[in-house]
Order: C-alpha cells, then sequence, then structure tokens
C-alpha cells in the first residue's frame, strides 16, 4: 500500500509540478490571450484576408490617375504600293523601319465606375476588419476559456490529492485499531474501498488537468512554462439584460461586418449600372516613323483628342448583371438578419448562465459550511461511539462533493462574466487588447 501511494503521489506531482508550485513568474490571463491572438494561425488568415481588401482599395483607386503608354519598334519592312511603284526600285522597295509613340489617356467620366469600385473596396475592407476583430474575440474567449479551466482543474487536483490524504489517514487509524482487536473486519473494508474510491477520483481529475493543459496548449499555443495567476473579473459589467442586448446589437463586430457587405454589394450594383453610362477619356499622344510603307523619312506627329465610347447594345448583360446585384444585396440584408439572431441567442445564453452561476455559488456555499459542520460533528460523535465509521466516511464523500461543485461553480461564474461582455463584441476593448495588424 505504502509503494502504491509512493507511486500515485509521485505521478501526481511529475504531472502537475509546474502548477502547483511557488514560481518567480506567474502567466497572467491577459499575457496568455494576448499570445493566444498574435500566434493564432486562423487569425493571421483573416489579416491577410483584410491587408489584401487594402491592396484591392488602391487598384480600384488607380482609375482617377492617367495611364501612360509607350510603344517603340525597329525592324525590316518590304512594301509594295504606289509610292515603291513610281520610283526607280521597281514594283517594292525593302527598308529598315523604325516607330515610337507615347500616349497620356486620362478618365474624365467613366459612369461613376472609379468611385463606386473605390468605394466598394472600401466597405469590403472594413468587413474584414470586423471579421478580424471577431475572430480575435472568438479566440480570446476561447483562451480565456482553457486558461480557466486549468486553474479550475489544478484545484480539484489538489482538492482530490486532500481528499486521498484524509482517507489514508482515516485507513491507517482503522488498519491499527483492527490489528488491536478495536475494530472489525468489516470496518477495514469500507475504508478500504473509499479510500479506493478517492484513489480514482484524483485519477479521474489528474486526467481532466492533463486534458485541460492540452487543450490550453492547443488555444495558446504553448504550455504553461510557469504557474498561471490566479484569475478575476475586473471589468464593468452590465446591469441588466436590455443594456447587455442594446450593446450587443449596437457594437458587436459580426453585425459590422454584415452592415458593411450590405453597403459593399449596394456599391457593387452601382458599378454595374456604370454600363449606362458613356464614358469620356483625355487623350494625349505623340508619334515618331522612319521608313514607313516604303516612303524614306521620318512622319512625326501630336495630338489632343476626347475620345467617347458609349455602348448601345450588349446581348442585356448590363441589365442581367444589375438584376443580380439587386438579389445579392437581399440576400446580404438576409445574411444580417440570421447574423443579429445568433448575437441576441449569444447574449441570452451567456446572461443564463451568468445568472445560474451567481444563484448557485450561495447554494453551494451554504452547502459546504453544513457538510463541514456535519463532518466535525460527526468526527466528534464517531470517537465516542456514537456514529459508525460508514457514516464518518459518507460525509467526507459528501464534503468533497460539495467542495469540487463549489470550485467549480466559482470558476464557472469568472467565465460567465467574461461571456457576457464577449457576447456584447466588446471583449477585445474592454481587455485593452488589440487584434493584429501585421504578421
Amino acid at each position: 500500500m505504502q509503494v502504491f501511494r509512493y507511486f500515485l503521489n509521485t505521478s501526481y506531482l511529475l504531472a502537475a509540478l509546474f502548477a502547483l508550485s511557488p514560481a518567480g513568474y506567474a502567466v497572467t490571463l491577459l499575457q496568455a490571450t494576448e499570445q493566444a491572438i498574435t500566434t493564432n494561425p486562423e487569425v493571421l488568415e483573416q489579416l491577410n484576408q483584410k491587408l489584401s481588401r487594402d491592396s484591392e482599395i488602391r487598384q480600384a483607386q488607380s482609375g482617377y490617375y492617367p495611364k501612360i503608354d509607350v510603344t517603340a519598334g525597329y525592324g525590316t519592312e518590304t512594301s509594295d504600293n504606289n509610292s515603291t511603284r513610281v520610283t526607280k526600285f521597281g514594283h517594292s522597295r525593302s527598308m529598315n523601319r523604325q516607330e515610337a509613340d507615347i500616349v497620356l489617356r486620362q478618365m474624365l467620366f467613366d459612369g461613376y465606375e472609379t468611385s463606386s469600385e473605390t468605394a466598394r473596396h472600401e466597405y469590403r475592407s472594413d468587413s474584414a476588419q470586423y471579421q478580424l476583430i471577431n475572430l480575435s474575440q472568438e479566440v480570446t474567449i476561447d483562451a480565456i476559456t482553457a486558461f480557466i479551466n486549468v486553474l479550475r482543474t489544478q484545484k480539484l487536483v489538489k482538492f482530490a490529492q486532500d481528499n486521498v490524504t484524509i482517507h489514508e489517514k482515516i485507513h491507517d487509524q482503522v488498519e491499527l485499531r483492527s490489528s488491536m482487536g478495536a475494530d472489525n473486519q468489516g470496518s477495514l473494508s469500507q475504508i478500504t474501498g473509499r479510500l479506493n474510491l478517492a484513489y480514482s477520483n484524483l485519477e479521474a481529475e489528474k486526467n481532466n488537468l492533463q486534458d485541460a493543459l492540452t487543450e490550453y496548449e492547443k488555444i495558446i499555443g504553448t504550455m504553461p512554462s510557469d504557474a498561471l495567476e490566479e484569475a478575476s473579473f475586473g471589468l464593468d459589467f452590465p446591469k441588466d439584460f436590455k443594456q447587455t442586448l442594446d450593446k450587443a446589437l449596437e457594437n458587436h463586430p459580426a453585425i459590422m461586418a454584415a452592415q458593411a457587405d450590405i453597403s459593399s454589394v449596394k456599391m457593387q450594383r452601382r458599378t454595374s449600372k456604370s454600363n449606362f453610362y458613356p464614358d469620356l477619356e483625355l487623350e494625349l499622344g505623340s508619334e515618331w516613323a522612319d521608313n514607313q510603307n516604303g516612303v524614306r523619312g521620318h512622319d512625326n506627329g501630336h495630338y489632343a483628342m476626347i475620345n467617347v465610347r458609349y455602348n448601345l447594345f450588349q446581348g442585356g448583360a448590363d441589365k442581367a448583371r444589375v438584376s443580380k446585384d439587386a438579389y445579392l444585396v437581399r440576400e446580404a440584408q438576409r445574411r444580417l438578419d440570421v447574423t443579429r439572431r445568433k448575437v441576441v441567442k449569444a447574449v441570452e445564453i451567456s446572461w443564463n448562465a451568468y445568472k445560474s452561476s451567481n444563484k448557485r455559488a450561495d447554494f453551494l456555499q451554504k452547502y459546504v459550511d453544513s457538510t463541514v459542520k456535519t463532518r466535525n460533528a460527526y468526527e466528534q460523535q464517531f470517537r465516542i461511539g456514537e456514529r459508525t465509521l460508514l457514516d464518518l466516511l459518507n460525509t467526507e464523500n459528501e464534503i468533497f462533493s460539495a467542495h469540487s461543485e463549489n470550485i467549480k461553480n466559482q470558476y464557472e461564474n469568472v467565465l460567465a462574466k467574461y461571456r457576457v461582455i464577449d457576447s456584447m463584441g466588446i471583449l477585445l476593448r474592454e481587455l485593452q487588447l488589440s487584434v493584429v495588424t501585421e504578421q
């Protein structure tokens, strides 16, 4: 039995040494969440989408600027035309041909296509930014959950270890009394069974701790190299459900992203309508040529002109495109409705979890206090023979259950408060964390 206890305690210490031993430096909740945000591959993927859309804005804005084209050529040309046939060279003439030209074109009016496309990509960039914020908040609440779960399971492991120690102490006492004839074999069997149950509970909690650490590594990116600082809630909390919901509908980045998507599609529809307008363009050019069309010598020129291009018929494609974009606007509006419903549901769930954990806290604390009083009274009564060993063991199990539920609810209450802030869409702002801006 002693060898088994030594193996059990050693395994426990190796499994949770970093968490339960003193450390000169403790990882804070804020540090863990910041690490999770800055290293999360999905967040970095969304960042690149945001940066890509920023580049599309600059691409669309290029329509406001002039376009300059330069063309140059050199080669051999053989000509047979009226000019060559009247010369002494016969019907055809070969010469080294050279030419060059430079043309500047400046858009004057394009049916609002450039302005519409610029605005469309600006809204798309806004949407990507809000999606980046929303994804960062999802990673943040996941990181907070992983952090708190490690703290919770650490405490449960320690409490389960304390429970084992108590049962081992009782077992040693009963074993000694049994060897002296003061207790029967049935009492020893009872405490042995309960001791094995305590060992089982400890193993279960140790396994839960390993699972919590695995999830921590998955979300944060690394295993904690030091102890975790105790988590608490110190943010401003809404006074009631209505305030929570109102702020969520006003501030949630998922809603703002959906609204930006609607504006983006509206600008896309405006771009489609640009095809119904004429294009107006200023063109300036300069041409230089030498030895062309069988005539020796240069042929240079300069010009400035206003070009108008107006498509009169394109098989109905323009009208169909506008119609398609109108349906896309409706689709985006319905998507906004879906997003709002999801936000409302998230607020309701998080608020109900917070209220439930608040109510349970008082009941569970009273439960713990009463079970401790009962255990103390039973210990005294057991010493004078008024209570059986089974009564005493039952109270120890009751205390273990009460403390475990109380510990779980304490951390659930802290997490529920963070989830309420997350459901409002302001978790990053309240924690004073920024989204990543570069890799």
